[in-house]
């Protein structure tokens, strides 16, 4: 990722994952990161037209309770399914991934998004992307958020 391409990225994502999950967040740098045991979670989707690549969401499994029940109105002392909270996950995947193409490339650009897939993650693929330069780093009400964009060509 590009150093121009950094700050839209990290300004629309807080808008978006704010406005749709209710959770207050700031960009923080890798280090800032605590990586334990727990496990992780992704979803990665790919996006293809005027502009080509990937945007994968990796968050705490623990924190996918909390971005479902706020997504998708649930009461937060429910548990809700493996199918529910990955559901969740790919939604904030799909609409973090449209607005931020559009930020980046602008309203008139035409693209389709893959359907985004759900993977568990383990402990060294999670240091790997948080050591990616095309990954940027969030605490959403203090739980780590990460979101890892490629480009199939260099952007701009």
């Amino acid at each position: 990722m590009t150093e121009n391409v950094r700050p839209t990225m990290e300004v629309t994502v807080l808008a978006v994952v704010e406005k749709l999950t209710f959770m207050f967040g700031e960009h923080v740098v890798a280090d800032e990161i605590t990586v334990n045991a727990e496990p992780w979670v992704s979803a990665r989707m790919e996006f293809s037209g005027d502009v080509h690549g990937s945007l994968e969401v990796a968050v705490p499994q623990s924190l996918q309770p909390e971005i479902a029940a706020n997504i998708l109105g649930l009461e937060t002392d429910g548990e809700p399914s493996p199918e529910v909270l990955d559901d969740a996950l790919r939604e904030l995947l799909n609409v973090v991934c449209g607005h931020v193409i559009v930020a980046l490339a602008g309203n008139r650009t035409d693209f389709d998004l893959t359907p985004p897939r759900n993977a568990a993650l383990a402990l060294d693929q999670v240091t790997q992307m948080l050591g990616d330069p095309d990954t940027t780093c969030y605490l959403m009400d203090d739980e780590p958020l990460l979101l890892n964009l490629k480009f199939a060509q260099r952007w701009p």
